[in-house]
């Protein structure tokens, strides 16, 4: 008797909801592994394994009796930072997946800082250490502000501003030291923004073969943007480092696109995308400083925060069905870029702002809402901020 042919989805929270269900739309089981024993799509998977989205090993050891029972076609995620598993389990499976090489430079903020270095990009000043002392000393002789982080965590989590001549504290240490896996955090020099636009996009780009082909951007938009802004009126003023929404499609000049698009491409071949076969996602997240725009992370996933599921669906894309259609290896052709990747309704502006919890340490808990048309910015954001006030918090739509 045949098994089922199946799609192993990494991670099952709300913004994995889309992959789930297109997944299920394609007539494959859905393996769903989460460390949330009630995880968001549960509900829809045909065999759900309780596993912490970091671990590659206990992964790779439940495979065994996974495969038993299905024929898992693709092993993929969307929006969630679990990639290093997807690409070591894909791997394992004879699947189609990304060099696990990649991964780990992706993941590891400080790898990624050694090899965008190396390819002549412009990069923040930065160090690993391992100890508090060792960070205090580095602190000591610094003559600008720095950013304490987490080695490979994303959300924001164990990020901490340390403005010159104050003193890291033991807590800021410990925060971003728990919050990575390496026994080591990342100090870097805080970057200040250009003063006449929003401080940091997000772009996502297909590698087909080696060749990078531009999918989308979008606004971040963070505390240090609101003068921008105006319409945006927060109860209380998060942490630097919590992303308060963002505007798809970005809205910058066609000369700085051009900029940023050479210098994730340099980037993509720096950590290895040009000798990888077949079709993947790198995202690339920008910041716009005063030596140029700066890469700050690449990822080889979706982006989060309701962009690649939500905002860039409303603007017509199905960016998560068509990271099923590449897990699967199948290239994409232009029909399937038309099926995936364009922007059926790219007349539509969308703008997503979100609920900070008060107090909040990171990106973590936020509730989202969504607006989206040809109105100005400012009807869209009055728009969004009138859903969030009303509890009408963003539902994927499917």
């Amino acid at each position: 008797m045949s098994k089922p042919e199946a799609l192993w989805l990494i991670s099952g929270g709300p913004m994995q909801l889309i992959a789930a269900t297109r997944a299920k739309q394609r007539g494959l089981a859905l393996i769903l592994s989460d460390g949330n024993a009630e995880a968001h799509c549960r509900a829809l998977a045909d065999l759900f394994i309780h596993l912490d989205t970091f671990d590659v090993q206990g992964h790779i050891d439940a495979s065994a009796s996974v495969t038993e029972r299905f024929d898992v076609k693709a092993v993929i995620t969307t929006a969630a930072d679990c990639h290093t598993i997807v690409n070591n389990l894909a791997k394992h499976l004879g699947l189609h997946h990304l060099a696990p090489e990649i991964s780990e430079i992706c993941r590891n903020k400080a790898l990624t800082r050694e090899h965008l270095t190396q390819a002549g990009l412009t990069q923040p000043g930065f160090t690993m250490v391992s100890t508090f002392e060792q960070a205090r000393s580095y602190l000591a002789e610094a003559s600008c502000d720095h950013v304490i982080k987490a080695t490979d965590n994303s959300g924001s989590r164990g990020f901490s501003v340390v403005p010159l001549g104050q003193a890291l504290s033991q807590a800021q240490f410990q925060e971003a030291l728990s919050m990575g896996s390496t026994g080591r955090v990342v100090i870097e020099e805080r970057l200040r923004p250009r003063p006449d636009q929003v401080s940091e996009a997000s772009v996502e780009t297909l590698w087909q073969d080696g060749r990078l082909y531009w999918i989308n951007w979008v606004d971040r938009i963070f505390t240090r943007d609101l003068y921008l802004f105006p319409q945006i009126h927060l109860a209380q003023v998060p942490k630097e480092s919590i992303e308060i929404g963002h505007i798809n499609p970005a809205r910058r000049h066609s000369d700085l696109k051009d900029q940023v698009r050479r210098d994730i491409e340099s980037a993509g071949r720096a950590i290895g995308m040009a000798e990888q076969n077949g079709a993947h996602i790198l995202k690339a997240d920008i910041y716009f400083s005063d030596r140029g725009p700066v890469i700050l992370e690449l990822t080889p996933r979706t982006s989060g925060g309701w962009d690649s599921s939500g905002s860039s669906m409303a603007r017509g894309a199905e960016i998560a069905d068509g990271v099923i259609h590449m897990g699967l290896g199948r290239r994409v052709d232009l029909d399937d870029w038309f099926n995936y990747f364009e922007f059926t309704h790219a007349e539509n502006t969308v703008v997503v702002v979100t609920k900070i919890p008060d107090n909040a340490a990171d990106c973590i808990g936020r509730q989202f809402a969504m607006a989206q048309g040809c109105e100005s910015i400012e009807v869209l954001f009055n728009k969004a901020y009138d859903k969030l006030n009303n509890g009408a918090f963003h539902v994927p739509v499917l």
